[in-house]
């Protein structure tokens, strides 16, 4: 198997933590599609390149599996490779590693297109396409999903649906010029930032109490994520988040995401979630209570999951 690519090297900042003292999700977001940038210069098709043909990248979907906490001062390395590619679509495979330890942090798989300014599918070159083929590697098991597509494809439906399929808002803001990338549009980052800055208001609806478990230092994490970018939203444009449970477990609650654009209710994205309760200082995973999961059961959402919503 060909040896991963060197695409990143940064660090963790205290502003990129969360109430839990790590890493945020956004951000192994942002590092992979960097990454995937770099990648991308690598294979002889980086920006000036593709500006030269007109061509832009279009993110369809990423899938990231979060193995092991990241916090404050540590550094990172990032190494990727294509694990799929044909005329039209390249997956990429992301590996986020402590440059201290070398223990792994994340996978990130992320699954790119082409376009040119008019919104027509772009091929890449066939020079691209070779070298993507040569430097092609496999999935590692511990990249592959696991909860996130457990109940088949996630339906796709507008803003008007989602209430009758017992979702509830989480998320009602702006588009920030600072949070679009070069084309203006939605970066994958704050998505996630969106999910992420969200699911509280999802949690204290089930009956988890915030306040009180900042008090007994308890807090929520996320396992895996798994984002499908359906329209990405401008910026200027208003959003909204609509969530709601698909099932649960002993130690996992399965959440679903799905972003829209408010004024018009066109879906932008959709997204599954595995998170959990997490003892923030013992460092781990906890199960639930009795009462927590009769809670957790009777507020399921009524999702057609791989039908035609």
């Amino acid at each position: 198997m060909p040896d991963l690519i060197p695409t990143g090297h940064t660090f963790v900042n205290r502003w990129q933590c969360d109430e839990n003292d790590h890493l945020n999700v956004q951000f192994f977001t942002a590092f992979a599609h960097d990454a995937g940038e770099q990648l991308h210069v690598a294979l002889g098709f980086g920006p000036a390149a593709r500006s030269g043909l007109g061509i832009a990248l279009v993110p369809r979907e990423d899938h990231i599996r979060y193995h092991r906490e990241m916090r404050e001062a540590e550094a990172l390395d990032v190494h990727s490779a294509p694990v799929a590619v044909d005329e039209r679509t390249l997956t990429a495979f992301h590996r986020l590693d402590s440059h201290y330890t070398g223990q792994t942090a994340g996978t990130i798989g992320s699954v790119t297109s082409y376009a040119f300014a008019d919104g027509r599918a772009a091929t890449l070159p066939a020079a691209v396409l070779d070298a993507a083929r040569r430097r092609r590697a496999d999935l590692p098991d511990n990249a592959k999903p696991r909860g996130a597509g457990a109940l088949g494809p996630l339906p796709a439906f507008q803003l008007d649906r989602a209430a009758g399929y017992g979702l509830m808002p989480i998320c009602r803001d702006v588009v920030k010029p600072a949070e679009c990338g070069a084309d203006g549009l939605l970066l994958p980052r704050h998505h996630f930032s969106r999910f992420s800055d969200g699911v509280g208001h999802l949690w204290h609806a089930l009956g988890f109490d915030r306040g009180a478990m900042r008090d007994r230092d308890e807090g929520t994490i996320v396992l895996e994520m798994k984002c499908v970018y359906d329209r990405r939203l401008r910026a200027g444009d208003a959003a909204i988040v609509m969530s709601g449970v698909a099932a649960s477990a002993e130690k996992t609650l399965h959440i679903v995401h799905y972003l829209f654009n408010a004024e018009t209710g066109a879906l932008a994205a959709r997204a599954e979630a595995i998170g959990g309760l997490f003892d923030q200082r013992a460092r781990r995973i906890v199960a639930f209570s009795d009462d927590q999961r009769k809670r957790l059961a009777a507020g399921v959402a009524r999702l057609p999951f791989g039908q035609a919503a």
